[in-house]
């Protein structure tokens, strides 16, 4: 065979020689739409004009998204079940504190009860070896019938999501749907986008009124060169938009329980959720990398760390899970549990110790400290209700006279129900 083979199914968008008329790049679309003969999966990617590269104005993008909406919004039939993912692949180089999940290299860098198969460079010689793992996140808007209200979702997606949400929609008993190139690790860790969906209730939230964007329509449609970016003079940390959103309930139940021994520091990891979960933990002023640890639904792992000089461990998992664990005189067991149908946590604290101990549980959400005076051995539990706070958590355990010890524990207990995004990171608290 020679030539270039054909495009069987490309069609739609053309840059038109004459005038590059805007209107004309989503004529084919816009009349497939019209006439109801979209395909059950399309796949639209604009010209790089109006994919909101710095060459370009950002509003050709807003314009662009806005007619395809539009678009498809004008025929009610197709409307009504249809769902649009606009998704990005580059995050621009804007900050994320965000680090992206990524599987063990080596036991040195931790544990997977996941097989890592492909997921791990062998190097060559010009790169050294080292994890794939996935990206810097970026962002991503569902429109559809199902989606509405502007809720937010934290589940772990990456790209092969979309292939994931195909797969769940059109595959099953057709296992020729079934993607064989997601290796087994992002298949375990990375979800398939029908958690951000509230099939049960379309329509279910208020109507939504999107801003104008006739302004923004492209009028110059000349290519830059790219701009250098300066520093701004005042360097001051981004901040958060001020309030909530609404959030859909995730299949993420996790712990993290750290037990320190007479010249090691163990944490248990365990997840009693859904599905497959990536914790990373970092010890403060330590010049070794992260150890990362995957652990499936009903399964545990274990590790330690030495304490001859001392210890800052910190645990970091999805949705804001967090836990940290610092040296200290005292020995002191903290062990939280999740009550979901009451929405409570409760903390059950242990004095491992020889002396009588004070301590101070500081609630990130509340004001009002719980101290507890607990005798050699004693064991006391408290309990918060999360209520209020739809869930969220942010405790933090201190002993009188010993300054080096601390433990915190943060993140949210999910109850299989709609909820909020942290009020602590809105403002709100």
């Amino acid at each position: 065979m020679t030539g270039t083979p054909p495009d069987k199914a490309k069609t739609g968008t053309e840059v038109r020689t004459q005038g590059r008329d805007p209107e004309a790049l989503l004529a084919d679309f816009r009349a497939d739409v019209e006439a109801g003969r979209l395909p059950e999966v399309s796949w639209i990617t604009a010209p790089e004009a109006y994919t909101e590269h710095p060459n370009w104005e950002p509003a050709y993008g807003s314009w662009y998204i806005s007619q395809v909406i539009d678009i498809l919004a004008s025929n009610p039939e197709v409307w009504s079940k249809m769902a649009l993912f606009i998704t990005y692949d580059e995050e621009g180089g804007f900050f994320d504190h965000v680090v992206p999940p990524t599987p063990p290299q080596t036991r040195e860098h931790g544990q997977s009860t996941v097989p890592t198969t492909n997921e791990i460079f062998p190097g060559d010689a010009d790169h050294p070896a080292g994890p794939y793992g996935l990206g810097i996140r970026v962002p991503m808007v569902i429109v559809s019938p199902w989606t509405r209200g502007g809720y937010v979702n934290s589940q772990v997606f990456d790209h092969t999501s979309l292939i994931k949400f195909l797969e769940a929609r059109f595959g099953h008993g057709r296992p020729d749907l079934i993607e064989q190139n997601i290796t087994p690790w992002r298949r375990a860790v990375v979800g398939d986008l029908t958690t951000a969906f509230d099939f049960r209730h379309p329509n279910r939230s208020r109507e939504v009124r999107l801003p104008d964007t006739d302004d923004f329509k492209p009028e110059e449609l000349v290519r830059h060169p790219d701009e250098v970016p300066v520093p701004p003079a005042d360097q001051r940390l981004p901040k958060q938009e001020h309030g909530v959103r609404p959030a859909r309930p995730i299949p993420y139940t996790l712990h993290a329980d750290g037990h320190r021994g007479d010249d090691s520091f163990r944490i248990d990891f365990r997840n009693s959720g859904g599905v497959a979960a990536v914790f990373q933990v970092r010890q403060a002023g330590s010049a070794d990398a992260p150890r990362s640890y995957t652990v499936e639904p009903g399964k545990h792992l274990t590790d330690t760390w030495p304490v001859t000089s001392g210890y800052d461990l910190s645990v970091h998992g999805p949705n804001g899970f967090f836990r940290r664990f610092t040296d200290g005189r005292t020995h002191l067991d903290v062990t939280p549990a999740y009550d979901e149908r009451d929405y409570k946590l409760a903390l059950t604290l242990k004095n491992r110790g020889s002396k009588r101990v004070e301590v101070t549980v500081r609630d990130g959400y509340n004001a009002r400290p719980v101290t507890l005076s607990l005798r050699p051995g004693e064991t006391e539990r408290v309990t918060w209700a999360l209520a209020r706070t739809h869930g969220w958590y942010d405790l933090t355990v201190s002993v009188a006279g010993d300054a080096d010890f601390a433990y915190r524990c943060a993140g949210h207990v999910e109850n299989g129900k709609d909820s909020i995004s942290d009020p602590a990171l809105g403002g709100l608290v």
